[in-house]
């Protein structure tokens, strides 16, 4: 009886270690892993309230808003920046309720003093942690930039759409001596523009703020946006090269083709984000 007893401990012992084990191999590979944002230009056929409820829909617990969108949910005016008090309280209300953070905004910029302050005051109020800006910005709007940055502690990304100021050895050339704007490149018009997005990374090492995680079908500009894992893009490399880096920042998935299928199509990428982290 006494065998039996010691025999069925030593079971029950292997088994749990057995669970430890497989638990410390899942944490592990999920130690590492970038919060996934949806940019809401995505479902720019719609107001911003109901564009965050088809995020949230899709698995997404973050957003970017980008200046213009209707608001909606019985709200007046637009997403642009400066708000009304009234128009905040009511977002930062709603966003709540859903359980979504707006984490980032963008692409946008200001002129003068006067007008970067009040959005980095927008930003502020909203609990926006980076600014996109475009990267072919003026040097005296990137110093400007980098000082509001600097001041208000909310990072400001380079951001870029397919204009030759966006190509990452530019990009390197405009953060240099600028500590407190990285870059915040759209891997997709990289690609588009002829760029492979994972040389592109590994030029700008340690500077990736943010990033627009698009999939191109292939490299060049005839190449159309498809879902992760099913292009040229290396995806699954590029995480790769960012965990090296030590990547830090979110990674904003964009889907700027209007597909008939467009919810499906972003709802593979969440689909294929969340396995990567599980292989």
């Amino acid at each position: 009886m006494k065998q039996m007893t010691r025999s069925t401990h030593l079971k029950t012992l292997i088994l749990m270690a057995s669970i430890m084990l497989m638990s410390f191999a899942c944490f592990a590979r999920e130690t590492w892993k970038p919060r996934l944002a949806l940019q809401l230009y995505s479902f720019r056929d719609r107001s911003f309230t109901e564009a965050v409820i088809s995020a949230k829909k899709l698995g997404f617990k973050y957003v970017e808003a980008y200046p213009g969108q209707q608001l909606g949910g019985g709200m007046e005016g637009t997403t642009a920046f400066p708000m009304s008090p009234e128009n905040k309280a009511k977002v930062k209300a709603f966003m709540a309720e859903q359980k979504v953070k707006l984490v980032s905004y963008g692409v946008t910029g200001a002129g003068d003093e006067a007008s970067w302050r009040q959005l980095f005051d927008f930003a502020r109020d909203m609990g926006i942690e980076i600014i996109q800006i475009e990267a072919d910005s003026a040097p005296k709007t990137l110093d400007m930039a980098n000082e509001f940055a600097n001041e208000y502690h909310i990072r400001v990304g380079l951001h870029n759409h397919e204009q030759p100021g966006g190509f990452p050895d530019k990009v390197a050339v405009a953060l240099k001596d600028r500590p407190y704007i990285g870059a915040g490149s759209d891997i997709g018009h990289w690609a588009a523009a002829g760029v492979v997005p994972l040389d592109g990374v590994k030029k700008l090492e340690g500077r990736f703020f943010t990033m627009h995680m698009v999939e191109m079908s292939k490299i060049g500009h005839d190449g159309m946006i498809v879902p992760y894992g099913q292009g040229a893009s290396q995806i699954g490399a590029i995480l790769d090269e960012l965990k090296r880096q030590k990547f830090d920042g979110t990674l904003t998935c964009e889907y700027e083709r209007q597909s008939p299928t467009l919810e499906k199509e972003i709802g593979e990428c969440v689909t294929w984000y969340n396995a990567y982290f599980k292989k």
